[in-house]
């Protein structure tokens, strides 16, 4: 899913996508919501109530909801298709694999891409790099739009509350570290998110998280310039990212205020 908010933002930076636009006004994209949304709203997932975005959150796991309406957005605000924007712009600049796939991405963006570790490592140091890449003299993606994806994207009006802070554009967030809570800058409860993937207390909260099935995961941890990479085929994927973090705190141990628990599912 990171992958195709990665598309999206190519096309926001280079002014060929408005994603506060109306999709069905600006793009002749019916709307998948029995109202009118927009491709932020889509991307935040923030659009499972039947009066409005904002009123209730829910993951689109296969994309059948809603998330299969953004590649047909891409394709109408480009005309282009996902697949020739993501070799040209992505898989080339990045050097990805000649094995990298991403068979569904013209119709599709809610899994689908099979790669190496490298591979996913290089999307990761992407985000990282706030959307540069060297020996690109443009961003890829601008650096105000990977700053969005990793920001809760889930509160409209007239809803007080996120409906998922840890929840921004196709990506998830670190909001408040080992809580299922919000913060004070973005108040309430974080869905999807059970109390065995919490991060530790001690984690910064600017850590994000492009998590695919079976616990294939990308970790950014900004604060130490870090990218983590699980390549796993995990039934039970919850606890994915948290392992993964416990990993950072054997390299930096201050990043855990608790005792990590790593059995059964660390090895070292």
């Amino acid at each position: 899913k990171t992958l195709g908010a990665l598309l999206i933002g190519w096309a926001v930076t280079r002014g060929l996508l408005d994603i506060d636009a109306d999709i069905t006004s600006a793009y002749g994209v019916p709307s998948p919501r029995p109202y009118p949304v927009t491709a932020r709203q889509l991307m935040s997932q923030a659009v499972a109530g039947l009066h409005g975005p904002g009123e209730s959150w829910l993951y689109d796991a296969g994309g059948t909801f809603w998330l299969n309406a953004l590649p047909e957005v891409f394709w109408k605000a480009t005309g282009r298709r996902p697949s020739a924007v993501w070799q040209e712009q992505f898989a080339g600049p990045l050097g990805l694999s000649e094995s990298f796939k991403w068979q569904g991405v013209d119709w599709t963006w809610a899994a689908g891409s099979l790669g190496t570790c490298r591979d996913y490592s290089r999307l990761g140091q992407l985000m990282l790099n706030r959307g540069r890449w060297p020996g690109v003299a443009e961003p890829i993606v601008s650096e105000d739009y990977v700053r969005q994806m990793h920001t809760p994207q889930t509160k409209y009006g007239p809803y007080a509350n996120y409906s998922n802070p840890c929840y921004g554009l196709l990506t998830w967030l670190n909001t408040n570290p080992h809580s299922d809570r919000g913060s004070r800058r973005y108040p309430g409860q974080c869905r999807f998110w059970p109390e065995e993937c919490w991060l530790p207390a001690g984690s910064a909260p600017n850590v994000y998280v492009a998590s695919g099935i079976m616990g294939q995961t990308i970790m950014v941890v900004p604060d130490h310039n870090l990218v983590v990479v699980s390549m796993g085929s995990t039934p039970d994927d919850n606890p994915v990212m948290r392992v993964m973090y416990e990993g950072v705190c054997m390299m930096f141990p201050s990043d855990c205020s608790v005792p990590i628990q790593t059995a059964p599912y660390f090895a070292v």
